[in-house]
């Protein structure tokens, strides 16, 4: 059958898209998906890759057609030393075998137990904030969420250790943010700025490796019935009953911890911030949670009824994704609807532009969370919201993250007044997730 031309995007004479996409990457997506209904070549000399702009196009990456897609060269090349081999990263027979392995830790009834953690740490955190001072609240989630997947994931871990974790995984963050006037003084000066971000990165790493094995060699050496993720790793089995080796277990508790309290205390920070700014929104959720939950922990068996907090969630997770973009690598010659990928290509996804596409939501920058009605989630193309990805790499811990999100947003929004300082610009900064440049400023007040 032939083929339908793909449409490409040059972009300005010798650099294509590189400075746009250097300085702010999400208004060029969204630019493509406003320009190019299905596909697009977009030019970054010497090299083009392919943005996928139709639903049912990123269905086929994903889904029907994933065993032509790898992983891209970004996450084995740039971020290996970071996520190793974990499942993250891997790809193949490889991946599958981890995968299953690692699939029973994510059921139901284990995300019940851990959830009993998360009513109680959050309690924890939300008692020690200051009143009417100001709070940082990306800090304040991120170390929350930290050490919640600190306790599922190792049950329990020193304090030193807990430190430790939450600065390497910070300064490993902040290799991959992207700050072109750091790069363009580098290459003016000469500065060796980017040797010294390396030495960091690197140093990072190390800390990182040597408290995990630290961690891993005193379970192996004392081991005890658990219900943690760590204990549930070590004594899961393939299907030749071959245990994880070190180095994977390593591999998948590194990139378990940086995706498992990253993207949640980002979509509690945007969904935080985005409702300070509707105090209309705050008022449903709060009576919402007045009926649910009253003054009360919330549970497991309150997360049916937290409709309107779980829209919020997934609002949130619509304008601001912390996974905000995919890309794969095309390792076979392949057609995904009339157009034709040849293999070595790479295919870019992006959650935030499909997110924003006026083709599937009204007022799409607009933050409304009323919009995910259960009629409206029944006719919007299934690729048209993904912030979890799809298809057999579909977030493995999904649906821990949703009920990691709910639960605690639901305690924040009962403690207290709170409000945005007014002087702060928050705005994202794309990395490997999308975080808000300069964090959230706020204060709580007691409620009248």
């Amino acid at each position: 059958m032939p083929t339908t031309p793909i449409p490409q995007s040059l972009g300005l004479p010798k650099i294509g898209h590189m400075l746009g996409l250097t300085i702010d990457p999400m208004a060029v997506m969204q630019r493509l998906h406003r320009q190019f209904p299905h596909i697009v070549e977009v030019a970054v000399p010497p090299h083009t890759f392919f943005v996928v702009t139709n639903p049912t196009l990123i269905e086929e990456v994903l889904v029907t057609k994933q065993k032509h897609f790898h992983k891209d060269g970004f996450l084995k090349h740039h971020a290996s030393a970071l996520f190793g081999n974990g499942l993250l990263s891997s790809d193949g027979d490889f991946w599958l075998r981890q995968r299953r392995m690692a699939q029973p830790a994510f059921h139901r009834q284990r995300i019940t137990e851990y959830s009993e953690i998360i009513s109680a740490k959050t309690a924890e955190t939300l008692a020690a904030l200051p009143h009417n001072q100001p709070i940082d609240i990306l800090a304040t989630m991120m170390e929350l969420t930290l050490t919640i997947v600190a306790e599922t994931l190792f049950g329990v871990i020193t304090p030193r250790q807990l430190i430790t974790i939450g600065q390497a995984l910070q300064q490993s963050m902040d290799y991959f943010t992207n700050d072109p006037l750091r790069d363009i003084a580098a290459s003016i000066t000469r500065l060796p700025l980017h040797d010294a971000k390396n030495a960091a990165y690197a140093t990072a790493i190390q800390a990182l490796d040597t408290v995990i094995n630290e961690i891993i060699t005193e379970r192996i050496a004392q081991p005890r019935e658990s219900t943690d993720l760590l204990g549930m790793f070590l004594s899961a089995r393939d299907d030749d009953d071959q245990p994880m080796s070190r180095s994977q277990l390593r591999d998948e508790c590194k990139t378990l911890f940086l995706a498992g309290h990253e993207t949640t205390a980002l979509t509690l920070t945007w969904s935080i911030w985005l409702l300070l700014r509707h105090p209309d929104c705050v008022r449903t959720l709060q009576a919402e949670l007045t009926q649910v939950i009253g003054d009360r922990l919330p549970t497991m068996a309150d997360m049916p009824n937290l409709v309107y907090t779980e829209q919020v969630i997934r609002e949130a997770m619509r304008l601001y994704p912390p996974a905000y973009t995919i890309a794969r690598s095309c390792i076979a010659d392949v057609t995904i609807g009339d157009y034709a990928i040849p293999a070595g290509k790479d295919v870019t996804l992006s959650q935030y532009a499909m997110h924003r596409d006026p083709r599937w939501y009204d007022q799409p920058d607009a933050f409304i969370p009323s919009r995910w009605s259960e009629e409206f989630k029944a006719q919007l193309p299934k690729y048209a919201y993904f912030p979890f990805g799809g298809g057999p790499r579909l977030c493995i811990g999904q649906q821990f993250a949703l009920v990691e999100a709910t639960l605690i947003l639901a305690m924040v929004m009962r403690h207290g007044d709170w409000q945005l300082l007014p002087w702060q610009r928050v705005v994202p900064a794309p990395a490997i997730t999308l975080r808000p440049k300069r964090g959230v400023m706020v204060q709580i007040h007691d409620r009248a």
